[in-house]
Parts: structure tokens; sequence; C-alpha cells
């Protein structure tokens, strides 16, 4: 749950000129040229802290409820890779933000090792970010 209207959270969320303000998990994003701004059919960079790469595209953006993208290019180990932001307005100038993965990975045959591991890892990661987008964002409200 985070202070503010689905409006602006949403905004702030896909402004990629600032994500790295918040998202603990990235050193770098940006929206592939000629894109300025986030929409359908649109190409992003985004680069971890740990050296890992994808290139996404969003395959919906339906402002300010949600936006989802799907990797075009990533880690070896990934083979597929989704990715969903959802914004609910709750009561009282607040907003449920929810972030949703899906992947698969490779190779098959150690699925059942890596993905338990991995979804571990991503779950983690999520909580993380969402608390620093949080707080982040509930500061820029309070400035």
């Amino acid at each position: 749950m985070v202070r503010g209207e689905p409006e602006r959270l949403f905004g702030l969320s896909q402004n990629y000129a600032r994500r790295t303000e918040w998202d603990s998990f990235l050193s770098e994003a940006y929206l592939i040229e000629p894109a300025r701004q986030p929409g359908l059919g649109v190409d992003s960079y985004c680069r971890s802290k740990a050296g890992s790469v994808m290139i996404s595209r969003y395959i919906s953006y339906k402002p300010p409820h949600a936006a989802a993208v799907a990797m075009l290019k990533g880690p070896w180990v990934l083979e597929s890779f989704h990715g969903t932001w959802n914004f609910k307005a709750q009561a009282h100038d607040h907003t449920l933000v929810g972030f949703t993965y899906n992947f698969r990975t490779r190779p098959w045959l150690l699925r059942w090792l890596l993905e338990p591991f991995i979804g571990f890892y991503y779950r983690r990661d999520m909580t993380r970010r969402l608390a620093h987008f949080r707080q982040w964002a509930e500061a820029l409200q309070a400035d």
C-alpha cells in the first residue's frame, strides 16, 4: 500500500529518467530510441547492479492501472520473462501497488532446481523494490 493516487504513482513508476532513484535492483534503465515515453510496443533497457541486462517490450500499457513487459533479450538462464505492474486505488488516498513476474528457465532439465531458486530470489527482490518505491514516492509527495 502506497500513499498517493494511482495516476501519480503509475507515472512515477514508469519514469525511466528517475527509475534508479528508487529501484534498488537496477544500476541503469532507459527507453530505447526513438521512444521518449513508455507505451505499447516501446522497448526498454535495464541493467541490474549485478551486471545482467534485459531488453523488454511493453505488451500492455494502460495508465493508471497496469503496465506489462515481455523480455526480448536477457540473461541466458531465462528462456522467457514477463512482468506486470498493477495499481488499484484504495480508500484515503492510498494505492495498492503490485508487481507480478512470470518466467521460464533453461535448460529445461534443470527447471526443477532453477525455478524455485529464482522464484525465491524474485519474490524477495520484489518486496525490497516495492518498499523502496513506497518510501521514495511518499517522500516526494511530502516535499
